[in-house]
């Protein structure tokens, strides 16, 4: 599936992102910002000025005025909600931040800081069911892979993380993505409990680590002897969609952020775009009324 069949069209998007007063009554509608409130002063309810973009106490004594931004992602901004709009959705279509810069006429230093604002965003509104995948009679494949660990020319050293993932046989392709300080066999059965349901079919390679992952009964366990063979003859057993998701993996991370601290965001991103491949514009839009702001 393509990017133009999960996106609007950019013409049928064009009234949010050239009038702010239409950006705004489309994320109120969608509930991106709160439609009601309670006064932080004396409890009472507060009235909605949306022309003002202001709540403010129904007690005339209290007076409290409340931005109607508050707690929501757009509560800090320095720049139009219609811009922001803009932005994410050139990020969610993956244009590069040069190209964005001339699209939108916004500063290098705005759309780094915006792109990652959405990546952020987007990691903040997955929760912990959102990283489990597989089930009863789903195969689930299994591997590690090294990301980072390079020189730069100029002879700069990156020290890169171990990431264990896991992606499900099926039409979703869902997956997991999680960091770990090593491979044994303690850390991957405490993360496959974590992040794959009981009665998944699991695929692994012959790595040491995945050893009696399928004693307890809770997982079908089988393997494939990648010093022989890419998919085992017999069995048909393989792990070539991991190792196919490793690749696109690494190709929407720069080197630089393969690294511990940095990498984060980037799987959940991953994670996030792989579960809302059909609409990545109205999950986006979910994402802005799902995560509150303190």
């Amino acid at each position: 599936m393509d990017v133009i069949k999960r996106m609007p069209t950019l013409v049928s998007l064009s009234p949010l992102f050239n009038n702010e007063d239409e950006a705004i009554a489309f994320l109120f509608q969608h509930s991106a910002f709160y439609k009601e409130r309670l006064c932080p002063n004396c409890g009472d309810n507060m009235k909605l000025d949306l022309e003002k973009r202001e709540f403010r106490c129904s007690k005339r004594a209290c007076n409290r005025k409340v931005s109607l931004f508050k707690n929501s992602f757009f509560q800090q901004h320095r720049i139009p909600c219609s811009k922001i709009l803009q932005l994410a959705y050139f990020w969610l279509s993956k244009v590069k931040n040069g190209t964005a810069v001339i699209l939108t006429g916004c500063s290098k230093d705005t759309v780094a800081t915006y792109y990652a604002m959405f990546r952020q965003l987007v990691s903040d509104s997955l929760d912990e069911e959102d990283c489990r995948i597989g089930g009863e009679g789903v195969i689930v494949e299994i591997d590690e892979t090294k990301m980072g660990k390079r020189k730069y020319h100029r002879g700069h050293h990156v020290e890169g993380v171990w990431v264990v993932g896991g992606v499900e046989r099926t039409n979703e392709r869902r997956v997991f993505l999680v960091t770990v300080e090593n491979r044994n066999a303690e850390t991957m059965r405490d993360v496959i409990s974590r992040h794959v349901r009981e009665g998944s079919v699991i695929h692994t390679d012959m790595w040491r680590g995945y050893n009696g992952i399928g004693d307890n009964g809770e997982y079908y366990h089988r393997t494939v002897n990648h010093s022989i063979h890419f998919r085992d003859p017999q069995t048909g057993v393989h792990t070539n969609s991991i190792e196919g998701t490793w690749n696109g993996l690494k190709m929407n991370i720069p080197i630089r952020n393969r690294t511990e601290g940095r990498v984060d965001c980037h799987l959940f991103e991953f994670i996030w775009r792989r579960q809302q491949v059909c609409n990545l514009w109205l999950g986006f839009i979910n994402a802005l009324r799902k995560v509150h702001y303190e």
